[in-house]
Parts: structure tokens; C-alpha cells; sequence
């Protein structure tokens, strides 16, 4: 991907994930700045990235054919800022589990299967926030009532064993999952960074996670899992009708509108009538 493209490609992949003060720290490289363009950086700790370094890592982005150098590279990339870990995933929601939603794996060796098995992530302020907002975020700014659970304490307690004490996640909105999320691990008690080095990373997770989905689902948009009545009857109750006024549309009884939304439900694998409005609009089997 040329550089101007690349750029082009961040600005509205990140348009809606970091506000105006992170985006216009990262300015376009000049072109003295490019010449090591294709070469990865490999900062000595107090010296700060530079915008050059993560425009070309945008571009072997666009390079890599399978995962694993992908995670590699990103690895190296974040430990410019002190990172040692990571992970891209899914946020599981509503009893789904993590393990078959994790797209780029790069937590401790026996943290991730210990956290899986024990189905941490239902209780993990970190993974449960990162549902919820669409802003990155350090973990220790996870709110109270996620991050103070007994539960919760617990995950990051354990999590220390591993050499992981801090860190800063990065949300971004998914086609293929509720949403997803590149957390990075620091071994730190309390990671911190500079607006620009936020933005820089933030532009990295993001454009990373965009080129992993593209390998993981390429160029070919989820299965439709629902008949055209459940579509039907998703879209009306997204409009807020009930199974009565529902049903009087469609010229069905109203038990025959319950099973259409419960069998969609199960094939989203969301709780509610409402998560699998949102699922279907996402992965485009309904417009609203």
C-alpha cells in the first residue's frame, strides 16, 4: 500500500476512535523522514518513535499473509512503548467464550489458558469495559463498578505472576465480532504514555486488527445465517414494534414471532432481542 494511501486508510479507519488532539499529532512523514521506510525500528528505551516508523509499519501491514508475522511485528512495534504482551480478540458478550474469538495471541504462555479456562473474561473489568466504550483506554482507568469486583481484582492479581501489572487497550468496532480489541500488557505497575505515543499506537492496533480480519475473513462477508422471516422479524422489532404488532404485519401469530427472534438469537449467539438487532445490522444481514 503506498504511504499516502496507508495514511489515507488510518484517518478513516481511526476517524471515530481517537478524537482530533491524538489524530493531528500524527502528521504525514516528509520525505527525508521515508527513506528507511521498509526497515522495523527497534527504539533503545527514552528514545521516542517517530511518525515515519509507524507509517511503515502500516505498510507491512498490508504485506503479511498469515498471523503470526503480523503479531510478531506488532509485538516489536509496542515494545517501543514498553509493551511485552498482547492480545487482539473479540469481546466475548453474552456467554460467548474467548478462545475462538482471539485472532492475534500474544499473551504469556500459560496466562491465556489459565484466563480461558476459569472464564475470566465474564468477569474481567478490562475485557467487560472494552464491550463497552470505543475509546482507548489505560486499564487502571477502567470505571469502579467493573474494575472493584472482587472478581475482577482477582483476574488482575493473578495476572501479576506473569509479569503482567498495567496496561492499555485499544476497542475498535468489527464486522465479524460484537467488537474487538488489541489490549497491550506492561510489565509495569503503572505504563504510561505521551498523546502522540497513544496516538501512535492506537493507529498500530487499530490498522492491525483491520489487516488481521482481513486475513482471518478474506474478502468474503459472513455466512447469512437467518431465513428471510427472521430477518423480517428482527427488523421490525429493531423499528420497536411488539410480537403483537409484529405478527399483525407479517400475517403471523404472535408465538410464531417469539420462535423466529429465539431461533435468531441462537444463531448470533446474543442474549437479547436487542444484541441480535445490532449483530445482524453489523454483519450486514439486515439494514435498519
Amino acid at each position: 500500500m503506498p504511504l499516502a494511501s496507508a495514511c489515507a486508510q488510518m484517518r478513516r479507519l481511526l476517524g471515530a476512535t481517537i478524537g482530533p488532539k491524538e489524530l493531528h499529532l500524527l502528521a504525514i512523514p516528509n520525505a527525508s523522514a521515508r527513506g528507511n521506510v521498509s526497515m522495523r525500528v527497534n527504539h533503545k528505551a527514552g528514545v521516542p518513535m517517530i511518525d515515519a516508523d509507524v507509517f511503515a509499519f502500516l505498510e507491512r501491514c498490508d504485506s503479511y499473509t498469515s498471523p503470526a508475522p503480523l503479531l510478531e511485528d506488532l509485538l516489536q512495534m509496542a515494545g517501543n512503548f514498553g509493551f511485552t504482551h498482547l492480545i487482539l480478540s473479540g469481546v466475548p458478550m453474552a456467554g460467548q467464550r474467548l478462545a475462538p474469538m482471539v485472532e492475534l495471541m500474544g499473551w504469556p504462555e500459560g496466562w491465556f489458558e489459565r484466563y480461558c479456562q476459569r472464564e475470566y473474561a465474564k468477569v474481567d473489568g478490562v475485557c467487560l469495559y472494552s464491550g463497552q466504550t470505543t475509546r482507548p483506554f489505560y486499564w487502571h482507568d477502567v470505571p469502579d463498578r467493573l474494575a472493584s469486583t472482587k472478581a475482577s481484582r482477582l483476574v488482575a492479581n493473578e495476572a501479576t505472576e506473569f509479569g503482567i501489572r498495567s496496561g492499555f487497550a485499544v476497542p475498535f468496532l468489527s464486522i465479524h465480532h460484537w467488537q474487538s480489541v488489541v489490549s497491550f500488557a506492561s510489565p509495569e505497575p503503572d505504563c504510561r504514555m505521551s498523546d502522540r505515543e497513544k496516538a501512535q499506537l492506537v493507529t498500530m492496533g487499530t490498522m492491525a486488527g483491520a489487516a488481521v480480519e482481513a486475513l482471518v475473513y478474506p474478502n468474503t462477508p459472513p455466512p447469512n445465517l437467518l431465513t428471510d422471516r427472521e430477518r423480517e422479524v428482527l427488523l421490525w422489532a429493531g423499528a420497536g414494534k411488539t410480537y403483537s404488532e409484529i405478527g399483525d404485519i407479517l400475517g403471523i401469530a404472535d408465538d410464531t414471532v417469539k420462535k423466529h427472534l429465539k431461533n435468531a438469537r441462537e444463531k448470533l449467539d446474543v442474549a437479547t432481542t436487542v444484541q441480535a438487532v445490532i449483530q445482524a445490522a453489523r454483519l450486514r444481514f439486515i439494514s435498519p
